[in-house]
Protein backbone atom coordinates (compact mmCIF):
# COMPACT_ATOMS: atom_id res chain seq x y z
CA UNK A 1 0.00 0.00 0.00
CA UNK A 2 1.36 3.43 -0.95
CA UNK A 3 2.40 5.81 1.85
CA UNK A 4 -0.03 8.52 0.74
CA UNK A 5 -2.88 6.00 0.94
CA UNK A 6 -2.04 5.02 4.50
CA UNK A 7 -1.88 8.67 5.56
CA UNK A 8 -4.83 9.92 3.51
CA UNK A 9 -6.43 11.13 6.74
CA UNK A 10 -4.67 14.39 7.58
CA UNK A 11 -5.34 14.10 11.31
CA UNK A 12 -3.55 10.75 11.35
CA UNK A 13 -0.63 12.35 9.51
CA UNK A 14 -0.56 15.21 12.00
CA UNK A 15 -0.41 13.11 15.13
CA UNK A 16 2.06 10.61 13.71
CA UNK A 17 4.37 13.57 12.95
CA UNK A 18 3.87 14.90 16.48
CA UNK A 19 4.51 11.53 18.12
CA UNK A 20 7.59 10.62 16.06
CA UNK A 21 8.92 14.18 16.38
CA UNK A 22 8.51 14.11 20.15
CA UNK A 23 10.35 10.78 20.26
CA UNK A 24 13.19 12.17 18.15
CA UNK A 25 13.38 15.30 20.29
CA UNK A 26 13.61 13.27 23.50
CA UNK A 27 17.01 11.81 22.58
CA UNK A 28 19.93 13.80 23.98
CA UNK A 29 23.69 13.76 23.63
CA UNK A 30 25.73 15.43 26.36
CA UNK A 31 22.76 17.49 27.39
CA UNK A 32 21.90 18.58 23.84
CA UNK A 33 18.61 17.51 22.28
CA UNK A 34 16.34 18.69 19.49
CA UNK A 35 13.39 19.03 21.85
CA UNK A 36 10.25 20.26 20.13
CA UNK A 37 12.26 21.02 16.96
CA UNK A 38 12.30 17.26 16.35
CA UNK A 39 8.77 17.70 15.00
CA UNK A 40 10.07 20.04 12.28
CA UNK A 41 12.59 17.53 10.95
CA UNK A 42 10.08 14.69 10.92
CA UNK A 43 7.57 16.97 9.17
CA UNK A 44 10.17 17.84 6.50
CA UNK A 45 10.50 14.14 5.66
CA UNK A 46 6.72 13.65 5.53
CA UNK A 47 6.35 16.73 3.36
CA UNK A 48 8.96 15.41 0.94
CA UNK A 49 6.72 12.37 0.34
CA UNK A 50 3.70 14.55 -0.44
CA UNK A 51 1.94 14.45 2.96
CA UNK A 52 0.52 17.64 4.47
CA UNK A 53 -1.11 19.19 7.51
CA UNK A 54 -4.08 21.60 7.24
CA UNK A 55 -3.04 25.26 7.08
CA UNK A 56 -5.62 26.11 9.77
CA UNK A 57 -3.89 23.74 12.19
CA UNK A 58 -0.56 25.45 11.54
CA UNK A 59 -2.04 28.91 12.18
CA UNK A 60 -3.83 27.77 15.33
CA UNK A 61 -0.64 26.26 16.70
CA UNK A 62 1.27 29.48 16.07
CA UNK A 63 -1.34 31.56 17.90
CA UNK A 64 -1.41 29.28 20.93
CA UNK A 65 2.39 29.17 21.14
CA UNK A 66 3.15 32.89 21.06
CA UNK A 67 0.15 33.69 23.27
CA UNK A 68 1.37 31.32 25.98
CA UNK A 69 4.92 32.71 25.76
CA UNK A 70 3.63 36.25 26.20
CA UNK A 71 1.45 35.38 29.18
CA UNK A 72 4.43 33.77 30.87
CA UNK A 73 6.88 36.58 30.15
CA UNK A 74 4.53 39.53 30.73
CA UNK A 75 4.81 39.93 34.53
CA UNK A 76 8.62 39.84 34.51
CA UNK A 77 9.09 41.81 31.30
CA UNK A 78 7.49 45.09 32.37
CA UNK A 79 8.91 44.95 35.88
CA UNK A 80 12.48 44.55 34.67
CA UNK A 81 12.10 46.75 31.60
CA UNK A 82 11.44 49.79 33.79
CA UNK A 83 14.81 49.32 35.45
CA UNK A 84 17.06 48.02 32.67
CA UNK A 85 14.80 48.26 29.66
CA UNK A 86 17.16 50.09 27.33
CA UNK A 87 19.94 47.59 28.01
CA UNK A 88 17.74 44.59 27.31
CA UNK A 89 16.24 46.21 24.23
CA UNK A 90 19.71 47.06 22.93
CA UNK A 91 20.87 43.44 23.29
CA UNK A 92 17.85 42.09 21.45
CA UNK A 93 18.13 44.79 18.76
CA UNK A 94 21.85 44.23 18.21
CA UNK A 95 21.57 40.47 17.71
CA UNK A 96 18.48 40.68 15.50
CA UNK A 97 19.86 43.53 13.37
CA UNK A 98 23.31 41.95 12.98
CA UNK A 99 21.72 38.71 11.80
CA UNK A 100 19.49 40.53 9.32
CA UNK A 101 22.36 42.55 7.85
CA UNK A 102 24.59 39.47 7.61
CA UNK A 103 21.81 37.53 5.86
CA UNK A 104 21.17 40.37 3.46
CA UNK A 105 24.85 40.63 2.55
CA UNK A 106 25.30 36.89 2.06
CA UNK A 107 22.15 36.60 -0.01
CA UNK A 108 23.36 39.32 -2.39
CA UNK A 109 26.88 37.90 -2.50
CA UNK A 110 25.78 34.34 -3.25
CA UNK A 111 22.55 35.20 -5.10
CA UNK A 112 20.36 33.18 -2.74
CA UNK A 113 16.60 33.04 -3.43
CA UNK A 114 14.63 35.48 -1.29
CA UNK A 115 12.54 32.87 0.54
CA UNK A 116 15.55 30.66 1.26
CA UNK A 117 17.54 33.61 2.65
CA UNK A 118 14.66 34.72 4.88
CA UNK A 119 14.33 31.20 6.27
CA UNK A 120 18.09 31.12 6.79
CA UNK A 121 17.81 34.21 9.01
CA UNK A 122 15.08 32.74 11.21
CA UNK A 123 16.88 29.39 11.50
CA UNK A 124 20.28 30.94 12.25
CA UNK A 125 18.65 32.85 15.11
CA UNK A 126 16.47 29.83 16.12
CA UNK A 127 13.30 31.91 16.14
CA UNK A 128 10.11 30.09 15.18
CA UNK A 129 7.78 33.13 15.50
CA UNK A 130 10.12 34.99 13.13
CA UNK A 131 9.82 32.04 10.74
CA UNK A 132 6.06 32.40 10.94
CA UNK A 133 6.32 36.15 10.30
CA UNK A 134 8.50 35.54 7.24
CA UNK A 135 6.09 32.92 5.88
CA UNK A 136 3.20 35.32 6.47
CA UNK A 137 5.03 38.12 4.63
CA UNK A 138 5.72 35.96 1.58
CA UNK A 139 2.11 34.74 1.54
CA UNK A 140 0.95 38.36 1.37
CA UNK A 141 3.56 39.84 -0.97
CA UNK A 142 4.58 36.94 -3.21
CA UNK A 143 2.84 33.61 -2.55
CA UNK A 144 4.63 31.86 -5.40
CA UNK A 145 8.08 32.68 -3.95
CA UNK A 146 7.70 31.54 -0.35
CA UNK A 147 7.88 27.78 -0.54
CA UNK A 148 11.48 27.43 0.69
CA UNK A 149 11.33 29.62 3.81
CA UNK A 150 11.05 26.62 6.13
CA UNK A 151 13.78 24.80 4.20
CA UNK A 152 16.23 27.60 4.98
CA UNK A 153 15.12 27.49 8.60
CA UNK A 154 15.58 23.75 8.83
CA UNK A 155 19.08 23.83 7.35
CA UNK A 156 20.39 26.70 9.50
CA UNK A 157 18.66 25.70 12.74
CA UNK A 158 20.79 22.70 13.87
CA UNK A 159 24.14 24.52 13.88
CA UNK A 160 22.67 27.51 15.69
CA UNK A 161 21.04 25.41 18.38
CA UNK A 162 24.03 23.14 18.99
CA UNK A 163 26.65 25.84 18.48
CA UNK A 164 25.14 28.23 21.04
CA UNK A 165 24.80 25.39 23.55
CA UNK A 166 28.51 24.57 23.16
CA UNK A 167 29.46 28.26 23.32
CA UNK A 168 27.53 28.73 26.55
CA UNK A 169 29.32 25.78 28.11
CA UNK A 170 32.79 26.94 27.01
CA UNK A 171 32.53 30.72 27.39
CA UNK A 172 33.33 30.98 31.15
CA UNK A 173 36.55 29.02 30.60
CA UNK A 174 37.44 31.06 27.51
CA UNK A 175 36.93 34.30 29.43
CA UNK A 176 38.65 32.88 32.56
CA UNK A 177 35.75 34.02 34.75
CA UNK A 178 35.10 32.67 38.27
CA UNK A 179 31.36 31.97 38.29
CA UNK A 180 31.28 31.33 42.04
CA UNK A 181 32.54 34.85 42.82
CA UNK A 182 29.97 36.33 40.46
CA UNK A 183 27.22 34.27 42.05
CA UNK A 184 28.09 35.49 45.55
CA UNK A 185 28.18 39.12 44.41
CA UNK A 186 24.82 38.80 42.71
CA UNK A 187 23.23 37.04 45.70
CA UNK A 188 24.39 39.86 47.96
CA UNK A 189 22.88 42.44 45.62
CA UNK A 190 19.63 40.48 45.33
CA UNK A 191 19.42 40.22 49.10
CA UNK A 192 19.51 44.00 49.31
CA UNK A 193 16.84 44.43 46.64
CA UNK A 194 14.52 41.56 47.63
CA UNK A 195 15.31 40.71 51.25
CA UNK A 196 14.22 37.33 52.51
CA UNK A 197 11.41 37.29 55.07
CA UNK A 198 12.63 36.14 58.48
CA UNK A 199 10.81 35.09 61.64
CA UNK A 200 12.05 36.57 64.93
CA UNK A 201 10.85 37.07 68.49
CA UNK A 202 11.10 40.19 70.64
CA UNK A 203 10.46 40.71 74.33
CA UNK A 204 8.57 43.92 75.10
CA UNK A 205 10.96 45.92 77.30
CA UNK A 206 10.25 49.41 75.98
CA UNK A 207 8.06 51.23 78.55
CA UNK A 208 6.56 53.33 75.75
CA UNK A 209 4.97 50.19 74.30
CA UNK A 210 3.40 49.06 77.58
CA UNK A 211 -0.38 49.33 77.49
CA UNK A 212 -0.51 50.31 73.83
CA UNK A 213 -2.42 48.40 71.17
CA UNK A 214 -0.75 47.31 67.97
CA UNK A 215 -3.03 49.75 66.17
CA UNK A 216 -1.67 52.60 68.31
CA UNK A 217 1.92 51.56 67.81
CA UNK A 218 1.13 51.03 64.11
CA UNK A 219 4.20 49.01 63.15
CA UNK A 220 3.20 48.93 59.48
CA UNK A 221 3.88 52.64 59.29
CA UNK A 222 7.32 52.34 60.85
CA UNK A 223 8.34 48.86 59.75
CA UNK A 224 7.09 46.50 57.02
CA UNK A 225 6.61 43.53 59.35
CA UNK A 226 3.74 41.36 60.47
CA UNK A 227 3.23 40.50 64.17
CA UNK A 228 1.33 37.23 64.35
CA UNK A 229 1.53 35.79 67.89
CA UNK A 230 2.19 36.87 71.48
CA UNK A 231 3.34 34.79 74.42
CA UNK A 232 2.29 36.11 77.83
CA UNK A 233 3.45 33.92 80.66
CA UNK A 234 2.62 30.38 79.58
CA UNK A 235 -0.15 31.41 77.18
CA UNK A 236 0.29 31.91 73.44
CA UNK A 237 -2.42 33.65 71.41
CA UNK A 238 -2.97 35.32 68.07
CA UNK A 239 -2.89 39.09 67.82
CA UNK A 240 -5.33 41.57 66.35
CA UNK A 241 -4.94 45.30 65.75
CA UNK A 242 -6.57 45.88 69.15
CA UNK A 243 -4.29 43.54 71.10
CA UNK A 244 -2.74 45.39 74.09
CA UNK A 245 0.98 44.85 74.71
CA UNK A 246 2.41 44.39 78.22
CA UNK A 247 5.97 44.53 79.46
CA UNK A 248 7.44 41.04 79.33
CA UNK A 249 5.30 39.90 76.39
CA UNK A 250 7.14 38.01 73.67
CA UNK A 251 5.92 38.82 70.16
CA UNK A 252 6.60 36.84 66.99
CA UNK A 253 7.23 39.02 63.92
CA UNK A 254 7.78 38.23 60.22
CA UNK A 255 9.60 40.56 57.83
CA UNK A 256 12.92 41.49 56.15
CA UNK A 257 15.98 41.80 58.39
CA UNK A 258 16.22 45.58 57.99
CA UNK A 259 12.56 46.07 58.91
CA UNK A 260 12.82 43.71 61.88
CA UNK A 261 15.60 45.89 63.26
CA UNK A 262 13.10 48.77 63.33
CA UNK A 263 10.56 46.74 65.28
CA UNK A 264 13.31 45.79 67.72
CA UNK A 265 13.77 49.47 68.54
CA UNK A 266 10.02 49.89 69.05
CA UNK A 267 9.47 46.82 71.24
CA UNK A 268 12.68 45.62 72.84
CA UNK A 269 15.34 42.94 72.90
CA UNK A 270 15.43 39.89 70.62
CA UNK A 271 14.77 36.54 72.31
CA UNK A 272 13.94 32.93 71.54
CA UNK A 273 11.20 31.09 73.42
CA UNK A 274 8.73 28.34 72.42
CA UNK A 275 5.68 29.77 70.67
CA UNK A 276 3.72 26.58 69.99
CA UNK A 277 2.05 26.01 73.36
CA UNK A 278 -1.44 26.80 72.06
CA UNK A 279 -2.47 23.64 70.22
CA UNK A 280 -5.47 25.41 68.72
CA UNK A 281 -3.20 27.65 66.63
CA UNK A 282 -2.20 26.19 63.30
CA UNK A 283 -0.50 27.33 60.10
CA UNK A 284 -1.29 26.46 56.51
CA UNK A 285 -0.12 27.24 52.98
CA UNK A 286 -2.71 27.74 50.28
CA UNK A 287 -3.11 29.12 46.79
CA UNK A 288 -5.40 32.13 46.37
CA UNK A 289 -8.00 31.05 43.85
CA UNK A 290 -11.27 32.82 44.64
CA UNK A 291 -12.06 35.65 42.17
CA UNK A 292 -13.95 37.43 44.96
CA UNK A 293 -10.64 38.25 46.69
CA UNK A 294 -8.58 39.02 43.58
CA UNK A 295 -7.70 42.67 43.06
CA UNK A 296 -8.44 43.67 46.65
CA UNK A 297 -5.90 44.95 49.15
CA UNK A 298 -5.37 43.33 52.51
CA UNK A 299 -6.62 46.55 54.13
CA UNK A 300 -9.88 46.29 52.19
CA UNK A 301 -10.30 42.62 53.09
CA UNK A 302 -9.69 43.25 56.84
CA UNK A 303 -8.47 39.68 57.12
CA UNK A 304 -8.16 39.54 60.91
CA UNK A 305 -11.45 41.27 61.66
CA UNK A 306 -13.44 39.21 59.16
CA UNK A 307 -11.71 35.84 59.30
CA UNK A 308 -9.68 35.70 62.52
CA UNK A 309 -6.45 34.72 60.74
CA UNK A 310 -3.16 36.47 59.98
CA UNK A 311 -1.42 36.31 56.59
CA UNK A 312 2.32 36.15 57.34
CA UNK A 313 3.74 35.62 53.84
CA UNK A 314 2.70 36.12 50.23
CA UNK A 315 4.67 34.40 47.49
CA UNK A 316 4.19 35.59 43.92
CA UNK A 317 6.23 34.31 40.97
CA UNK A 318 9.07 33.19 43.20
CA UNK A 319 9.25 36.43 45.25
CA UNK A 320 8.18 36.76 48.89
CA UNK A 321 6.12 39.87 49.68
CA UNK A 322 5.59 41.34 53.13
CA UNK A 323 1.77 41.23 53.62
CA UNK A 324 1.07 44.84 54.61
CA UNK A 325 -2.27 46.55 54.08
CA UNK A 326 -1.49 48.08 50.66
CA UNK A 327 -0.63 44.73 49.04
CA UNK A 328 -3.18 43.55 46.47
CA UNK A 329 -4.00 39.86 46.23
CA UNK A 330 -3.90 38.18 42.83
CA UNK A 331 -5.17 34.81 41.66
CA UNK A 332 -2.38 32.29 42.03
CA UNK A 333 -0.72 33.98 45.03
CA UNK A 334 0.68 31.59 47.61
CA UNK A 335 -0.41 32.53 51.14
CA UNK A 336 0.97 31.38 54.47
CA UNK A 337 -1.65 31.93 57.18
CA UNK A 338 -1.80 31.54 60.97
CA UNK A 339 -4.91 31.20 63.09
CA UNK A 340 -7.05 28.94 65.21
CA UNK A 341 -7.83 25.71 63.42
CA UNK A 342 -11.50 26.46 62.77
CA UNK A 343 -10.78 29.95 61.43
CA UNK A 344 -7.97 28.67 59.20
CA UNK A 345 -10.21 25.99 57.72
CA UNK A 346 -12.98 28.52 57.05
CA UNK A 347 -10.54 30.97 55.43
CA UNK A 348 -9.03 28.26 53.24
CA UNK A 349 -12.51 27.27 52.09
CA UNK A 350 -13.38 30.83 51.06
CA UNK A 351 -10.07 32.05 49.62
CA UNK A 352 -8.97 28.72 48.20
CA UNK A 353 -12.47 28.19 46.87
CA UNK A 354 -13.15 25.09 44.83
CA UNK A 355 -9.75 23.45 44.36
CA UNK A 356 -10.75 22.59 40.80
CA UNK A 357 -10.49 26.31 39.98
CA UNK A 358 -6.73 26.10 40.52
CA UNK A 359 -6.54 23.98 37.37
CA UNK A 360 -9.05 25.87 35.24
CA UNK A 361 -8.32 28.66 32.76
CA UNK A 362 -10.49 31.81 32.70
CA UNK A 363 -11.69 31.10 29.18
CA UNK A 364 -13.61 34.31 28.39
CA UNK A 365 -10.72 36.77 28.98
CA UNK A 366 -8.31 34.23 27.46
CA UNK A 367 -10.30 34.15 24.22
CA UNK A 368 -10.88 37.92 24.19
CA UNK A 369 -7.11 38.34 24.37
CA UNK A 370 -6.65 36.11 21.32
CA UNK A 371 -9.26 38.09 19.37
CA UNK A 372 -7.55 41.38 20.24
CA UNK A 373 -4.13 39.92 19.40
CA UNK A 374 -5.24 38.85 15.93
CA UNK A 375 -6.74 42.30 15.39
CA UNK A 376 -3.56 44.09 16.45
CA UNK A 377 -1.50 41.86 14.18
CA UNK A 378 -3.62 42.86 11.16
CA UNK A 379 -3.00 46.60 11.61
CA UNK A 380 -0.46 47.80 9.00
CA UNK A 381 2.02 50.57 9.76
CA UNK A 382 4.68 52.23 7.65
CA UNK A 383 8.34 52.45 8.51
CA UNK A 384 10.83 55.01 7.16
CA UNK A 385 11.53 54.18 3.53
CA UNK A 386 7.91 53.38 2.73
CA UNK A 387 8.04 49.75 3.90
CA UNK A 388 4.65 48.65 5.22
CA UNK A 389 4.84 46.14 8.05
CA UNK A 390 2.28 44.06 9.89
CA UNK A 391 3.10 42.24 13.08
CA UNK A 392 0.95 39.37 11.82
CA UNK A 393 -1.06 37.08 14.03
CA UNK A 394 2.10 35.94 15.82
CA UNK A 395 3.39 39.39 16.70
CA UNK A 396 -0.03 40.78 17.54
CA UNK A 397 -0.93 37.91 19.84
CA UNK A 398 2.45 38.13 21.52
CA UNK A 399 2.20 41.86 22.25
CA UNK A 400 -1.35 41.57 23.60
CA UNK A 401 -0.42 38.59 25.76
CA UNK A 402 2.52 40.53 27.21
CA UNK A 403 0.14 43.27 28.33
CA UNK A 404 -2.44 40.83 29.69
CA UNK A 405 0.24 38.77 31.39
CA UNK A 406 1.38 41.94 33.17
CA UNK A 407 -1.99 43.34 34.24
CA UNK A 408 -3.73 40.00 34.72
CA UNK A 409 -7.10 41.32 33.61
CA UNK A 410 -9.21 42.65 30.76
CA UNK A 411 -11.39 45.33 32.31
CA UNK A 412 -13.24 43.61 35.14
CA UNK A 413 -12.43 40.15 33.77
CA UNK A 414 -9.45 38.61 35.54
CA UNK A 415 -7.24 36.35 33.46
CA UNK A 416 -5.96 33.23 35.23
CA UNK A 417 -4.08 30.54 33.32
CA UNK A 418 -2.51 27.78 35.47
CA UNK A 419 1.16 27.09 34.82
CA UNK A 420 0.37 23.58 33.56
CA UNK A 421 -2.10 25.00 31.03
CA UNK A 422 0.43 27.59 29.82
CA UNK A 423 3.09 24.92 29.38
CA UNK A 424 0.77 22.58 27.50
CA UNK A 425 -0.49 25.39 25.25
CA UNK A 426 3.05 26.57 24.50
CA UNK A 427 4.45 23.14 23.65
CA UNK A 428 1.43 21.81 21.76
CA UNK A 429 1.01 25.06 19.84
CA UNK A 430 4.66 25.02 18.78
CA UNK A 431 4.44 21.38 17.71
CA UNK A 432 1.30 22.02 15.62
CA UNK A 433 2.96 24.96 13.89
CA UNK A 434 6.19 23.07 13.18
CA UNK A 435 4.22 20.14 11.77
CA UNK A 436 2.46 22.41 9.28
CA UNK A 437 5.53 24.47 8.39
CA UNK A 438 7.69 21.35 8.00
CA UNK A 439 5.35 19.48 5.66
CA UNK A 440 5.03 22.60 3.49
CA UNK A 441 8.80 22.99 3.27
CA UNK A 442 9.45 19.29 2.73
CA UNK A 443 8.13 19.53 -0.81
CA UNK A 444 11.25 21.51 -1.81
CA UNK A 445 13.72 20.00 0.67
CA UNK A 446 15.72 17.60 -1.50
CA UNK A 447 16.10 19.87 -4.53
CA UNK A 448 17.33 22.77 -2.37
CA UNK A 449 19.84 20.60 -0.51
CA UNK A 450 21.14 19.17 -3.78
CA UNK A 451 21.51 22.63 -5.25
CA UNK A 452 23.17 24.48 -2.36
CA UNK A 453 22.81 22.57 0.90
CA UNK A 454 26.37 22.83 2.23
CA UNK A 455 26.75 26.43 1.14
CA UNK A 456 23.46 27.30 2.79
CA UNK A 457 24.52 25.57 6.02
CA UNK A 458 27.77 27.55 6.05
CA UNK A 459 25.84 30.77 5.48
CA UNK A 460 23.57 29.94 8.39
CA UNK A 461 26.58 29.25 10.60
CA UNK A 462 28.11 32.60 9.61
CA UNK A 463 24.90 34.46 10.51
CA UNK A 464 24.76 32.68 13.87
CA UNK A 465 28.41 33.41 14.71
CA UNK A 466 28.24 37.08 13.72
CA UNK A 467 24.98 37.66 15.63
CA UNK A 468 26.24 35.96 18.80
CA UNK A 469 29.58 37.78 18.63
CA UNK A 470 27.87 41.17 18.31
CA UNK A 471 25.62 40.43 21.29
CA UNK A 472 28.47 39.22 23.48
CA UNK A 473 30.59 42.27 22.64
CA UNK A 474 27.77 44.54 23.73
CA UNK A 475 27.10 42.59 26.94
CA UNK A 476 30.67 41.98 28.06
CA UNK A 477 32.55 45.04 26.78
CA UNK A 478 29.95 47.80 26.68
CA UNK A 479 27.53 46.92 29.50
CA UNK A 480 30.09 44.98 31.60
CA UNK A 481 27.52 42.37 32.53
CA UNK A 482 28.27 39.38 34.74
CA UNK A 483 29.10 36.19 32.88
CA UNK A 484 26.00 34.28 33.96
CA UNK A 485 23.77 37.24 33.14
CA UNK A 486 25.46 37.45 29.73
CA UNK A 487 24.92 33.75 29.09
CA UNK A 488 21.23 34.04 29.94
CA UNK A 489 20.87 37.15 27.80
CA UNK A 490 22.66 35.47 24.88
CA UNK A 491 20.38 32.44 24.97
CA UNK A 492 17.37 34.78 25.00
CA UNK A 493 18.74 36.94 22.20
CA UNK A 494 19.21 33.75 20.18
CA UNK A 495 15.84 32.40 21.47
CA UNK A 496 17.55 29.12 22.34
CA UNK A 497 16.00 27.32 25.35
CA UNK A 498 18.44 24.35 25.26
CA UNK A 499 21.30 26.83 25.66
CA UNK A 500 19.54 28.30 28.70
CA UNK A 501 19.49 24.83 30.22
CA UNK A 502 23.25 24.59 29.60
CA UNK A 503 23.74 27.95 31.34
CA UNK A 504 21.63 26.90 34.33
CA UNK A 505 23.69 23.74 34.71
CA UNK A 506 26.66 25.95 35.62
CA UNK A 507 24.98 27.77 38.51
CA UNK A 508 22.79 27.21 41.54
CA UNK A 509 21.17 30.66 41.15
CA UNK A 510 18.44 31.85 38.81
CA UNK A 511 20.54 34.71 37.43
CA UNK A 512 20.71 33.25 33.91
CA UNK A 513 16.99 32.56 33.89
CA UNK A 514 16.09 36.08 35.01
CA UNK A 515 18.36 37.56 32.37
CA UNK A 516 16.77 35.29 29.76
CA UNK A 517 13.26 36.36 30.75
CA UNK A 518 14.24 40.03 30.55
CA UNK A 519 15.83 39.93 27.10
CA UNK A 520 13.58 37.35 25.45
CA UNK A 521 10.48 39.51 24.77
CA UNK A 522 12.48 42.35 23.18
CA UNK A 523 14.57 39.90 21.13
CA UNK A 524 11.46 38.11 19.91
CA UNK A 525 9.73 41.33 18.87
CA UNK A 526 12.78 42.59 16.98
CA UNK A 527 13.23 39.29 15.17
CA UNK A 528 9.58 39.21 14.12
CA UNK A 529 9.86 42.74 12.74
CA UNK A 530 13.23 42.20 11.04
CA UNK A 531 12.09 38.92 9.50
CA UNK A 532 9.29 40.80 7.74
CA UNK A 533 11.51 43.71 6.75
CA UNK A 534 14.14 41.31 5.44
CA UNK A 535 11.59 39.35 3.43
CA UNK A 536 10.18 42.56 1.93
CA UNK A 537 13.68 43.87 1.12
CA UNK A 538 14.78 40.60 -0.49
CA UNK A 539 11.68 40.50 -2.67
CA UNK A 540 12.18 44.13 -3.69
CA UNK A 541 15.91 43.94 -4.40
CA UNK A 542 16.31 40.59 -6.09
Amino acid sequence: MHLTTIFSEQMLTLFVILAVGALLGSFSWRGVSLGTAGVLFVALVFGHYGLSVPKAVQDLGLLLFVYAVGLQAGPRFFRTFRRLGLRFAAIGLTVALTGALATLGLSRLLDLPADLAAGLYTGALTCTPALAAAIDTFSRLSPQAGGAVSVGYGIAYPFSMIGIVLLVQALPRLLKRDLRLEENAWLAERQRELPMLLVKQYRVTNPNADGKTLLEINPHRLARVNITRIRRGEDVFLVSPNTVLRLGDVVLAVGPQEELEKIKIILGEETDVPMDRNTKITTQDLEMISPAFAGKTLADLRVWENFGVVITRIRRQGVEIAPIGSVTLEVGDGLHIVGERENVQAFVKQVGGDTRQAHETSMLPYLIGLVLGIGVGMIPFRLPGGVEVELGIAGGAFLVSLVFGHFGRIGNLRLYVPAAARNLTRELGLMLFLAGAGTTAGVHLVEVIRAQGWMLALCGAAVTILSAAAGLFLMLRVFRMQTLASLGALTAAMTNPPALAAANNQTTTDLATLSYASVYPAALIFKIVFAQLLAAALLAWF
